[in-house]
């Protein structure tokens, strides 16, 4: 008889192999829209007058805001008794954002508590911290999003809306659907990840999904011992004002990345600039957790242009598409560049999981004397 098990392992390969092929099609395909709408010669051009200083700014205030995502994970953990080498996490904060750069909704940050394993961090605690803080996150973007919006209607004169987004839906400009569906997106996923995080029956469910056949196997079983995560999401509630802060200090150090950026590149009509990018960039990397692409790799790079666009008033300046086309590309480029340093984690951190699951294998008896 054939084992059920087996035949199905197959088929469930095939189907994920699909899944991402469709996906990298997809992306491809956006961005080759994108490419011809700007015009690589154009795109060429723009990166060709970038000035160096800027960027290398907008490099360091990243680098910054990912020394505070490790101060912030640390601090959540020590809530929980557990101690950590500040090298050896934000080299794991580096493999977590790597891993998000390149998976459908960002989803790849939650393999961070794999990232935790070389210091012995219990998984449950890890996951527990990690979900908590980025709940906290989504709340403040969901807060965020909601100024650009209020921010978007206030400045943009109603023309420029009509210009770039002519199409109505029921009466309402496309644009501001389009973001809305940005911040219901974000609280949608904030109201999730609160629930996984502090509701005793949504946990029971997310224990039945997390010990699927299909997403044990992908991550190793790191989302078992929930009696133990339950405990572990009581101390991580207790580290929410000091969330709330260093989430607010990363928010503001990402407005300063983006408003270097901008200057690298020559946008500098921009009406109260370093407000104007402070309050968009939450409402423009909602788009980064649409699934239909690794980390919405396309999609958020249209959404940019369409919001800069809106504040440019392209339709009036078109010769500022390239510089904004240029601004997106590299907004996504600076962070996998910098997040490549979370590569040395990864690879170790993955020859762990095979070490063990080699050495968790039970020795089989000899073979008997024929």
């Amino acid at each position: 008889m054939t084992n059920p098990d087996l035949s199905a392992k197959p088929q469930l390969a095939s189907r994920r192999i699909l899944k991402i092929a469709v996906q990298v099609v997809v992306m491809v395909a956006i961005f080759a829209a994108l490419l011809w709408y700007v015009g690589l010669g154009k795109l060429y051009e723009a990166l060709l007058t970038i000035k160096v200083e800027y960027l290398a700014l907008a490099f360091l205030m990243y680098f910054g805001i990912n020394v505070f995502f490790t101060v912030r994970l640390r601090r959540v953990l020590a809530k929980d008794g557990v101690k950590t080498s500040f090298g050896k996490t934000l080299l794991a904060q580096y493999a977590g954002m790597l891993t998000s750069d390149v998976t459908p909704g960002r989803s790849g940050y939650i393999l961070t508590p794999m990232y935790l394993r070389d210091q012995n961090v219990p998984t449950s605690k890890s996951l527990s911290s990690v979900l908590g803080i980025q709940t906290i996150e989504f709340l403040i973007k969901v807060v965020g999003g909601i100024g650009a919006l209020v921010f978007l209607v206030q400045t943009v004169p109603a023309q420029t809306w009509n210009e770039l987004f002519p199409q109505t839906i029921a009466g309402l400009n496309i644009g501001l659907i389009v973001a809305s569906l940005g911040i219901a997106l974000m609280l949608t996923g904030a109201i999730v990840l609160a629930a996984f995080t502090w509701s005793q029956r949504a946990i029971s469910l997310f224990d039945r999904v997390a010990n699927s056949r299909f997403l044990k196997r992908f991550t190793g079983g790191i989302m078992g011992k929930l009696e133990e995560y339950k405990e572990s999401a009581y101390s991580t509630r207790r580290a929410i004002p000091e969330i709330i802060g260093l989430s607010m200090v990363c928010w503001i150090l990402k407005g300063f990345e983006w408003y270097f950026l901008a200057l690298a590149l020559g946008i500098t009509q921009i009406p109260w600039m370093w407000l104007a990018v402070f309050l968009i960039h939450p409402l423009v990397t909602a788009l980064a957790f649409v699934p239909i692409t690794p980390a919405g790799a396309g999609v958020q790079e249209f959404g940019i242009i369409g919001i800069f666009g809106l504040l440019l008033n392209v339709p009036a300046h078109p010769e500022m598409v390239a510089p904004i086309a240029a601004f997106a590309i590299l907004a996504r480029g600076l962070l996998i560049i910098e997040d490549l340093a979370g590569v040395p984690q990864i690879v170790k951190s993955t020859s762990m999981a095979f070490s063990r699951k080699k050495h968790s294998q039970p020795n089989l008896p000899p073979s008997p004397p024929v």
